[in-house]
C-alpha cells in the first residue's frame, strides 16, 4: 500500500507539473492571421528634413527645461555643465553675446540658426 501511494503522489505532481507548464505556453496562430492584439507596432518613417528638426528642437528643449532648477528661464554655464548639456557649455560664450553669465533656450535656438546659416553659406561658395 506504501508503494501504490508514492506511486501515485508522483503521478499526481507529474500531472500538476505537466498542467502548469501547458497553461503558461501560448499557442502560435494558425496560418498566416495575426490577430491585432498579437501584432507589433509598424516600425515608423524615420523623420527627416524639417520634422527631424522639430524632435532635435523639443528633445533639447525639454532637456534645457530639466536642466534650469530654479526655473528662471535660464542656464548658467555651470548648469548647462551638470546637466551634460555639452553643446549649451561648449559654445557658452558666443550663445551668451551680451555676457549675462547665463543663457535663455531662445538664446541657443537663435545662436544654432545663425551657426547654420554660416554653414550653409560657406558650403555654398565652396562650390
Amino acid at each position: 500500500m506504501n508503494l501504490t501511494l508514492r506511486t501515485f503522489a508522483s503521478a499526481a505532481a507529474f500531472t500538476l507539473v505537466s498542467l502548469n507548464a501547458c497553461a503558461q505556453v501560448t499557442p502560435a496562430p494558425a496560418g498566416p492571421y495575426l490577430p491585432p492584439s498579437l501584432r507589433s507596432p509598424a516600425p515608423s518613417t524615420p523623420a527627416s528634413g524639417q520634422a527631424l528638426h522639430n524632435q532635435a528642437m523639443d528633445k533639447l528643449k525639454k532637456r534645457f527645461q530639466e536642466a534650469d532648477l530654479d526655473a528662471s528661464g535660464s542656464l548658467t554655464r555651470e548648469e548647462a555643465r551638470r546637466a551634460g548639456l555639452g553643446y549649451v557649455d561648449n559654445h557658452f560664450d558666443q550663445i551668451d553675446s551680451a555676457g549675462r553669465g547665463k543663457v535663455s533656450f531662445d538664446d541657443v535656438r537663435g545662436y544654432m540658426a545663425k551657426r547654420d546659416k554660416q554653414q550653409q553659406e560657406q558650403q555654398q561658395q565652396q562650390r
